[in-house]
């Protein structure tokens, strides 16, 4: 150890870096997780005062430069697992059934993106490496302001990626799970707004095919993720994995030969009747049942039929009608709920042809409040238990 006078007159300790801390900054360096600048004073005024690599993570954390599922990752030896291509990940933001989804730095374009994965024990798995490279090839052709967009697709090594746009906000799901049912007015806004991606969709030849309110995700651009009734919030729909090519004059080959027959393809919660008996056959009414499902749950706080199977489930979308929304909710102008129904309809002819007819039919009740924050009626016991 050396020691050295400041101007202050007190005696300050500098320490000789140890070697894994000197391995940690060389990591650092490595995976290009601080700036050029940042590295020069880490190296000439940081170390000397440091005893050991933990001691100097959480000061980094500190001061901004790293985050703490960063540092984690680097002291368990996972270093470069946090490097995909362009991006470097930042934070883990939730986990699929076959993939993971990361808050990441885009290097390149100088963004945060929100980066996608195929889980490490679904790359030897066909079905699901088709159906992300499913999303892959749906996200890539879409382009509308109520569709995640995406930024870049890649390969490192063996991992395919997919690096979206990064959204402050939560879905709807969550949001009417801790929040309740919504005012009628943002919950058709939102629903309209589903319908137009929807039909941006419809005219490339795309059925999503599994419209749920997980995976519609409320955007409120500078407000974070607070639970907050907004009438600047845009709804984007996401998670295009069972998305299905719907070109009935030019219906290519083996877009579904990855589906078996009898194959359950969705959420039960949510699915139309013609989807659950074969997915294959499927348009974009299928859609239009999904999101007719989407809104009632939005206005209610439960799903129209809360089955305690799966099968019951889809008996019931299949032959019964779901409570009536006007008893749930009695506040309803009189003419919504016949939307709903027609949008419910078990036969597909007996639906709005296209999504673009439910947004003009949901475009009288869409009126919200000038400062968006009209509190939500609490979810009831019963409508939790349902969901």
């Amino acid at each position: 150890m050396s020691a050295s006078l400041r101007n202050s007159g007190k005696v300050v300790v500098d320490l000789m870096p140890t070697s894994n801390l000197l391995t940690f900054v060389d990591l650092l360096h490595d995976c290009r997780l601080v700036s050029p600048d940042q590295l020069d004073e880490l190296r000439r005024h940081l170390l000397p005062h440091y005893r050991d690599e933990r001691t100097l993570a959480k000061y980094l954390v500190q001061r901004g430069w790293l985050t703490v599922y960063q540092v984690n990752q680097l002291l368990q030896g996972h270093a470069q697992e946090l490097v995909l291509g362009p991006c470097r990940i930042l934070d883990r933001l939730g986990e699929g059934a076959i993939s993971q989804v990361y808050k990441a730095w885009h290097t390149v374009r100088h963004c945060l993106v929100a980066l996608k994965v195929l889980r490490p024990d679904f790359l030897d798995n066909e079905s699901a490496v088709h159906q992300f490279e499913r999303e892959i090839h749906a996200v890539t052709r879409l382009s509308h302001p109520n569709i995640v967009t995406a930024v870049e697709v890649g390969q490192a090594g063996t991992r395919r990626f997919l690096a979206m746009e990064y959204m402050e906000g939560t879905d709807l799901g969550k949001f009417v799970q801790l929040s309740g049912p919504l005012p009628v007015g943002h919950a058709c806004n939102y629903i309209r707004q589903a319908a137009l991606g929807l039909q941006h969709a419809h005219e490339n030849g795309l059925v999503h095919r599994d419209i749920k309110p997980a995976n519609l995700f409320l955007s409120t651009p500078g407000e974070g993720s607070a639970l907050r009734l907004s009438d600047r919030a845009v709804v984007k729909i996401l998670d295009w994995g069972l998305s299905h090519v719907h070109l009935p004059r030019h219906q290519p080959k083996n877009t579904t030969a990855w589906i078996q027959p009898g194959a359950l393809v969705g959420t039960a919660d949510f699915m139309a009747p013609e989807q659950a008996r074969d997915p294959r056959r499927v348009d974009i009414r299928a859609d239009i049942y999904s999101l007719g499902c989407t809104l009632y749950f939005l206005l209610t706080g439960q799903v129209p039929f809360p089955g305690k199977s799966l099968m019951q489930k889809l008996l019931q979308h299949e032959t019964a009608e779901p409570p009536a929304v006007e008893a749930l909710r009695p506040d309803l102008p009189r003419t919504l709920p016949l939307v709903l129904r027609k949008m419910l309809a078990k036969r597909p002819e007996d639906r709005h042809p296209i999504p673009l007819a439910v947004a003009v039919a949901l475009a009288p009740f869409c009126r919200t409040s000038r400062s968006g924050t009209v509190p939500p009626r609490p979810l009831s016991a019963s409508a939790r238990a349902g969901k």
